[in-house]
This record gives C-alpha cells, sequence and structure tokens, in this order.
C-alpha cells in the first residue's frame, strides 16, 4: 500500500494536505554547498543527456542541456564551492545551470552540510508522518521546526499557568510559521488555508455549525477536520476491537473528559462536497478549562520524564496529544505544534521523539484511554533513539516499507487465514498499532 493510499480516506479532495507524494521539496539556496555522488557518466539523449550513477543507484534523462554542459556543472561541484560560486565556474550559464540543479537536486546532486545542521537542530524524523527522503520536506518547515524545538527546549516556567501556557502555544503556533526570526515563511498545505487563509498565534474560536435535514446531516460553515477511518475497514476494525473502542467506528460521537467537551464527530455533507464523509468537529468555544487540562498533562509528562518515569511521561504525553489534537485551537499548524511538545517529553524520557504517523487521526476518533494504548504501542515500534542520523533514517524508511506492505497483504488475507496471518506477521503488525 502506498503512503498516499493510507492516507486516501483521510481527505475527500485531491489536495495534498499531508505531503503524501515522494517528490522533491527541499530548495538550494546559494550560499549552500552542493556535491555529486562522483562518479556519474553522461550520454547524449534524443532531448538532451542521459545521466547514471551507481552511487546514486539513480537514471535520469535531462532534455535542454548537452553532455558538455552536464560534466561542467557537475565538475563544479567540488565541495566548497557555493551554489553562487559553482554556478560561475561551471560557465553554464544561468538558464542552463538552473535546469541542471532543478533536475538533479536530490537525485544526483546533494547538500549535505545543509541537511547535517538541520538535523542536528531537529530530527526530519520527527517532523514528518513517514520518514522518507529529507530532500521531500519543505525547507522553510524544517527550519521553522528547529525554531519550535529550541522554544520548547529553553521553556522553564510556561506551564505554571494558564495563562503562560495559552501565551506559549501562540507563541509556538506563530514560529511554526514564520520562524524564529519572522521572516522564514511556511504555508502549510491545508484546505481551509487555501480557503482562508491562516492566522498565526490567534485562537480559532468559530463554531462548527451543522443541521438536520431530511437528506442528513449539513454542515454549514465553521472548522472541520477530515475523520474518515484510514487503513481499511479491516486494519480499523482490528485496532478498534484491540483496544476495546468498537464505538469509534461509528459515524457519529461526541467525547467528554472530566466533564468537558473536547469535540464530535459527525457524518455530514457541505454544499460544496460530492456526497457526505465523517468529520471531527472541535468543541467550541473552548476555555481555560481546556487549556488547563492539557497544561495538567505536558506539566506531569515533563515532570515524569526529568525523573526517569519513562512510562508515565509517555502515558502523559499521549495524553497531551490527544486532548491538543481534538482542540485544534488555530486554523493551521496545529499538528506540528502539538507532535513537537510531545516529542520534547519523549527525547527527554525515551532518548528521542516520533515521527507523527497518523496519531492525529486515531486522536479524532479514539477515547482517551484508548489513544493512549495506541500511542505507547507507537512508542514501542517506531521510537528509535540512535545517535547515527543516517543509520536512523535508514532503518525507520525501511519501516514504512514494510509497514504499506502489511497493511497492503492485510486487506487481501482471507478471514480464516487471519490468526495465523497476524501470528506470523506480528512485527510488522506492531508497526501499524495491533
Amino acid at each position: 500500500m502506498r503512503y498516499a493510499d493510507w492516507l486516501s480516506s483521510a481527505s475527500t479532495t485531491s489536495f495534498d494536505p499531508y505531503y503524501s507524494e515522494q517528490t522533491l521539496r527541499f530548495a538550494p539556496r546559494d550560499g549552500d554547498v552542493l556535491v555529486g555522488p562522483g562518479d556519474v557518466t553522461a550520454r547524449p539523449a534524443s532531448c538532451g543527456v542521459l545521466l547514471e550513477s551507481a552511487r546514486a543507484g539513480a537514471s535520469l534523462t535531462v532534455c535542454g542541456i548537452d553532455r558538455a554542459t552536464a560534466l561542467a556543472c557537475f565538475g563544479a561541484l567540488d565541495g566548497v564551492r557555493t551554489v553562487a560560486e559553482a554556478r560561475a565556474a561551471s560557465g553554464a550559464g544561468t538558464a542552463a545551470w538552473e535546469l541542471f540543479v532543478a533536475r538533479t537536486f536530490g537525485t544526483f546532486s546533494f547538500a549535505p552540510l545543509v541537511l547535517s545542521d538541520l538535523e542536528r537542530r531537529v530530527s526530519h524524523a520527527e517532523i514528518v508522518r513517514f520518514p522518507g527522503s529529507p530532500y521531500e520536506i519543505v525547507r522553510e518547515y524544517w527550519d521553522n521546526m528547529g525554531d519550535v524545538r529550541a522554544r520548547i527546549d529553553a521553556a522553564d516556567d510556561v506551564v505554571s499557568t494558564v495563562e503562560r501556557f495559552s501565551t506559549f502555544l501562540c507563541e509556538l503556533n506563530v514560529v511554526a510559521h514564520v520562524g524564529a526570526s519572522g521572516e522564514s515563511f511556511y504555508r502549510p498545505a491545508s484546505p481551509v488555508v487555501g480557503k482562508d487563509g491562516t492566522a498565526p498565534g490567534v485562537f480559532w474560536q468559530t463554531p462548527s455549525v451543522t443541521e438536520e435535514t431530511p437528506e442528513g446531516v449539513r454542515f454549514v460553515s465553521g472548522p472541520r477536520v477530515g475523520a474518515a477511518p484510514i487503513g481499511g475497514e479491516r486494519f480499523q476494525g482490528l485496532l478498534a476491537q484491540s483496544v476495546a473502542d468498537q464505538a469509534s467506528l461509528a459515524p457519529a460521537r461526541e467525547l467528554e473528559e472530566n466533564g468537558e467537551k473536547w469535540g464530535r464527530v459527525v457524518t455530514a455533507r457541505a454544499d460544496t462536497d460530492e456526497h457526505a464523509a465523517p468529520w471531527f468537529c472541535p468543541p467550541r468555544p473552548f476555555s481555560d478549562a481546556h487549556l488547563a487540562a492539557i497544561r495538567v498533562a505536558l506539566a506531569a509528562a515533563r515532570e515524569a520524564a526529568r525523573t526517569g518515569r519513562r512510562a508515565e511521561g509517555v502515558r502523559c504525553a499521549a495524553s497531551v496529544h490527544w486532548r491538543l489534537v481534538r482542540l485544534h485551537p488555530f486554523t493551521s499548524g496545529n499538528q506540528s505544534v502539538a507532535m513537537s511538545l510531545v516529542n520534547g517529553v519523549l527525547r527527554e524520557a525515551c532518548g528521542a521523539g516520533l515521527p507523527h504517523l497518523v496519531l492525529d487521526h486515531l486522536a479524532l476518533r479514539l477515547t482517551l484511554s484508548a489513544y493512549e494504548s495506541v500511542f505507547e504501542r507507537a512508542v514501542d515500534a517506531w521510537l528509535l533513539a540512535d545517535e547515527n542520523p543516517v543509520r536512523r533514517a535508514f532503518e525507520l524508511a525501511a519501516r514504512r516499507r514494510r509497514l504499506f506492505a502489511f497493511l497492503e497483504s492485510l486487506a487481501t488475507v482471507p478471514e480464516g487465514d487471519l490468526p495465523g496471518f497476524l501470528a506470523d506477521r506480528s512485527a510488522d503488525a506492531a508497526l501499524a498499532f495491533l
């Protein structure tokens, strides 16, 4: 099962808010130092040049430049020159150079020093759903998440009062969008951003409005998050059964904790929708009591992590994530802030943080206790405290491939063979929180 297929039922649009397509998004800058694999061969092709490299494990046709130009560009990538200096040294001209970089970057030309600096600030494995190539990450997003981590690591008394915590949340949301400098602009790939824009650091108190009609529930206005069960019906059924929360598959559900409402799932259709689908409507208006519950959970998580109580720290981190995801306090950047806070706890408690996975989607469906169980499983299966960033990246990418292969097989196994299949593939099943 492809990454995009895993998420396909979580979105009712072809727009890709999860960056699920494995494509180049990281853009080099003039001050970066690029390197090539060192063994590139170039042969004339019908539209330009055919490049091949055993070290890069790649073959690529670049149209619009000839063999001599390609070799001159690669020759200028000496591991010392900046992009601007290499462009001048190649003699290829601006247009040809830009075409060369646009087509080869991330496959035949790389920026290891830049990636190393970014990885040192915050691991790319902790800011994406499922780790793959770091060149798939929008650079501004990675920059800003490094700033968010720095703010979190430096924070001391931000959970002492609801007011301090509220201010801190808003500050993190601003940094996620524009960086610590205020000039690193990142536009989240979210439908609500495309429709209504974003308001960094401003709490979104607009209520979700629905109405009953003879044709079913109509979604009128306000915030909504896609809540369709992901991964297929069989996977969702097994997951719900494993945490004793079969009601998580219901077409409508509202959850409360300690007398406070924490949002509802409703199957509804807006006038612009093709068909009805499950949506999550966050609690509105949310109050200081909601923020206080998150603050208390975060304070407990940080204290448990600081004093070496790993299991308690993980459970409290799960509570933070469940509540903050369901609160959905901002128009965008909610999951980035939520997982940054959670990973701050996990790094101290466990030595590393988690990929985002699809934990936010599961938080919209499951009760808190059921979600805590799933979150603990995710920590056991996906948290990898390896100080070698390359080895960690390769291992997590391998786990991602195993997960999707498992899900693809799971969907086709005959019902009678299912117990044996799950027993034989228990390690892969764990990657799916089963």
